[in-house]
């Protein structure tokens, strides 16, 4: 009876302190929530997202349009394509497809790293040190104003001019001899002709890019005194007031060169030798007389030929519609009526030129009568035997094929 007693007390005691100590389980230690996949890292702000190819080629393109050095790119997770192949053939055809980027880029590479659900991949690009400046390079449609182009340059006296253009036919030698055209026409702008040379560079379609180089043969501290004096030359100021006939004006020309220049055919083949110097080859006196052609509006262009199958030069003026030879080096040291006002009759019999490259000459206009001769003066005609102002000049000439 009594053991009965003492274990109801022990029970009691023991419900009494765990009343007492009850606030010490008053709390939870689990708590269960559903698992949630953590959203991936938006991509940084300095990234794109691609697509496809086509959207990796135009990242890439964008790029080096802006001369950028690196750039960072997101694969969309779902991006059609393999992606690596992709990469090396994004970079390959903007470097190869592409003429001003082919002339600009040195080399492209890139880092590819994969991260939860995506792929990113940083490009590093680099630059040929050589290359202009793109903002610098002339961009064209069609090559119809790359002549200006080239005038432009010389005139100004650049050693280099790199002109893109997107429809275009013309090789490097096109353009070496159009730059040697520009010049003929306008040989004012620089002392001396520049010796041009042309590095092309080919695109996608007729897309073509064309690094040309002028060298002058000259310090740039002489080609400046040059072409400063060149300028300062006002060859008719005494002449006043120029004659209104345009045959007039071109004898105006041929004699102002006669007065002031003579021919010899180891002198220089420039025209500041000419106009300058004071003596200068058949190549030198016709560019000074393509000049003064000009400043008194006389159509007048330079032919490259041979005389006694010697390499010559001399020109073609307009007047009243027709054409004419004028050699001022003949004139010179045979007389005005064997070089000036010549039909191409009397050209043949000593004279030599590519006759599809320039105008027939059939005017009927002679120097006699301008000036008439003295009688024993007029009878003579040239002849093979008569002597020819040619020689060593030869091998500074460009003529063109001979008929």
């Amino acid at each position: 009876m009594k053991a009965k007693a003492a274990a109801a007390l022990l029970l009691a005691a023991f419900c009494l302190m765990l009343c007492g100590c009850g606030n010490l389980f008053d709390r939870d230690y689990l708590s269960v929530t559903d698992y949630e996949i953590p959203a991936p890292e938006p991509p940084a702000e300095d990234s794109v997202t691609v697509r496809d190819l086509a959207e990796l080629r135009q990242f890439l393109s964008g790029l080096l349009n802006e001369q950028a050095s690196d750039g960072r790119i997101v694969f969309d997770a779902a991006y059609e394509g393999d992606i690596n192949a992709d990469i090396a053939s994004a970079c390959w055809q903007v470097r190869t497809q592409d003429a001003f980027f082919a002339y600009c880029v040195a080399n492209i590479s890139y880092d590819v790293s994969k991260l939860v659900n995506h792929y990113e991949a940083r490009f590093t690009i680099s630059y040929n040190e050589a290359g202009e400046d793109p903002d610098s390079i002339v961009r064209l449609q069609l090559t119809t104003g790359l002549a200006e182009q080239l005038r432009q340059a010389i005139a100004r006296g650049d050693g280099r001019l790199v002109v893109l253009i997107g429809r275009s036919s013309m090789t490097a030698e096109d353009v070496e001899n159009l730059a040697g055209k520009v010049y003929r026409e306008y040989p004012i702008a620089e002392p001396r002709e520049p010796r041009v040379t042309v590095n092309m560079l080919s695109g996608t379609g007729s897309q073509r890019l064309y690094e040309i180089n002028f060298n002058y043969n000259l310090s740039p501290e002489d080609l400046e005194q040059r072409r400063e004096e060149l300028q300062a030359l006002d060859p008719f100021a005494q002449a006043e007031p120029i004659p209104e006939d345009s045959v007039e004006r071109a004898l105006l020309a041929c004699e102002y060169l006669l007065e002031h220049s003579s021919y010899s055919d180891s002198a220089s083949n420039d025209i500041y030798a000419a106009l300058i110097g004071g003596e200068a080859n058949s190549e030198g006196l016709a560019l000074a007389y393509v000049e003064l052609c000009q400043q008194l509006d006389v159509p007048c262009q330079i032919v490259y030929g041979q005389r006694n199958w010697r390499n010559c030069c001399w020109n073609i003026i307009q007047l009243g519609g027709k054409s004419y030879h004028v050699d001022v080096s003949a004139c010179m040291t045979l007389g005005m009526d064997q070089g000036f006002l010549l039909p191409d009759e009397t050209m043949w019999t000593l004279y030599r030129w590519d006759i599809s490259s320039y105008p027939p000459c059939n005017g009927e206009l002679r120097y006699s009568d301008l000036r008439p001769l003295p009688e024993e003066e007029n009878e003579g005609e040239i002849t093979a035997a008569d002597e020819s102002p040619s020689g060593d000049d030869q091998d500074a000439l460009e003529p063109g094929a001979i008929e």
